[in-house]
């Protein structure tokens, strides 16, 4: 099993800070440590997607702040435009938030998180059998 590198995992972090930042009583991405279980959802992707995908992460790492708010912006806009580039930061947009928003929204948190998770601010449970 391939799992993210340190390096991809801080740039889905940042990458989180910008798409769930602190907001009111719900925590920013980073605060919640969710990060820590995004293994347990790649598990099953295909190796070369783990491969590539920690390519992409490792180079946005070096980014600074300015350049991943631009790539998110244009990953959001993306949908209402069409074209190559386009098409590229459409698929961007659903593979970075459904990671990202899958952790965010899992119910799991960091060993260091205190606080209300976001399920428990928007007062909803989740029943999951466990393996």
């Amino acid at each position: 099993m391939t799992s993210l590198s340190p390096r991809a995992k801080k740039s889905l972090v940042r990458i989180g800070d910008i798409l769930l930042p602190k907001n009111e009583d719900f925590p920013a991405f980073s605060e919640t440590g969710s990060i820590e279980y995004i293994d347990n959802l790649t598990a099953c992707a295909p190796e070369s997607d783990i491969h590539d995908l920690n390519r992409v992460l490792s180079m946005l790492s070096y980014m600074p702040d300015f350049v991943l708010k631009w790539l998110v912006s244009k990953m959001v806009n993306s949908h209402n435009s069409n074209g190559m580039l386009s098409s590229v930061f459409r698929q961007l947009d659903f593979g970075l938030r459904g990671l990202i928003f899958s952790c965010y929204y899992s119910g799991k948190t960091g060993s260091h998180f205190k606080g209300k998770n976001p399920l428990e601010v928007i007062g909803f449970e989740i029943k999951r059998v466990e393996d």
